[in-house]
């Protein structure tokens, strides 16, 4: 499973400059890029410092399997129109999420 995996707030901005428009039309909101799950969690637990596969099982009969394989955005159209662009990474996004749990 991959997904394209932003930092809320600046998906929030991008609505804001959405609601500027004179005239109302579809953004895909997104960072363009996808990672897997498994990338996402060993990034989280590096961030804590600790290895994943110490403390995580992967249970397969769990899976979704009606889930879709990959999730990415093309925000091209965001960028062209409206000039906005994600300035945060999964890994940027992970790390901010750990931080904050650590504080």
């Amino acid at each position: 499973m991959h997904r394209d995996w932003g930092w809320a707030p600046e998906y929030v901005e991008a609505m804001y400059l959405m609601l500027q428009q004179d005239e109302p039309e579809d953004y895909v909101i997104a960072t363009g890029v996808s990672y897997p799950l498994e990338e996402f969690v060993q990034t989280a637990f590096v961030c804590a410092g600790l290895d994943w596969r110490e403390h995580l099982v992967t249970d397969a009969s769990l899976y979704r399997l009606t889930d879709i394989a990959v999730g990415k955005g093309n925000p091209a159209k965001a960028k062209e129109k409206l000039g906005w662009e994600a300035k945060y990474k999964m890994q940027d996004v992970v790390r901010m999420m750990v931080e904050a749990r650590m504080i």
